[in-house]
């Protein structure tokens, strides 16, 4: 048997036996494995693998009562999460669309991507590993939300902006600051969205679009300019 096809039973078996305490049990895992299992064969095999789940998982969850409170060791769950696991395998081993049914229900998960910014830290550094943005990255950011809701006469002489504002290093970590500031100031009801406004949003843009001083100095909203502004002196660090 495929390596792969292995990997995804065990991914299968390990999620389903961490969700099935919960209504994930009744809301998706139960019809769907008592349909992969019985592989349409007939009402019978239905019925059968749907005992042999339900038995399964009071098993389980008996298992997950008892360490929770006589702090008993894991192993019985990981035997019920090898034994669903030899379920599946025995599946896809004897039943040749049985695997492209599997994937259908449980599609792989996509690894977790970093989300892009032009700061120069990762970004899950900044907000923890387990952060949840609204928006995936500064471009999502600016392209779903700023460039929708910045209304301003970009005439070059009270604002401006480049439509290339990623070229620009200073507009993207004052962006990639802003769209962060605003995934975290979201999460509070109440003050969050003014706060972001008032001391995030207002200033960055003030520099961002000022037309004389602001790194988009030498652009203009019809394009990116061929000559972009120099970077700042530096003088080699003195030994």
């Amino acid at each position: 048997m495929d390596s792969s096809a292995i990997e995804h039973a065990q991914r299968v078996a390990a999620q389903v036996t961490a969700e099935a305490a919960s209504e994930a049990w009744k809301r998706r895992h139960h019809m769907t494995l008592t349909f992969f299992l019985a592989g349409a064969r007939s009402s019978h095999e239905e019925d059968h693998h749907a005992r042999k789940l339900d038995e399964w998982r009071e098993q389980l969850v008996d298992c997950i009562e008892a360490n929770a409170y006589a702090k008993v060791t894991d192993g019985k769950v990981a035997e019920l999460r090898r034994k669903l696991q030899g379920w599946i395998l025995w599946e896809i081993e004897y039943r040749d669309d049985a695997l492209d049914s599997l994937l259908k229900a449980y599609p792989p998960t996509e690894p977790r991507r970093e989300p892009r910014s032009f700061l120069p830290m990762p970004v899950a550094e900044a907000h923890g590993d387990q952060a949840e943005f609204y928006f995936a990255d500064v471009f999502a950011f600016v392209t779903g939300y700023l460039a929708h809701t910045i209304r301003r006469p970009l005439d070059g002489t009270s604002a401006t902006w480049c439509p290339r504002w990623w070229d620009h290093p200073e507009a993207g970590a004052r962006l990639s600051a802003l769209w962060l500031a605003w995934e975290q100031l979201r999460l509070d009801p109440m003050l969050g969205m003014s706060t972001w406004w008032v001391q995030h949003a207002d200033p960055h843009l003030q520099v961002l679009m000022d037309p004389k001083q602001g790194p988009f100095a030498a652009c203009s909203p019809k394009g990116h300019t061929q000559t972009p502004l120099e970077q700042l002196p530096v003088a080699p660090n003195p030994a």
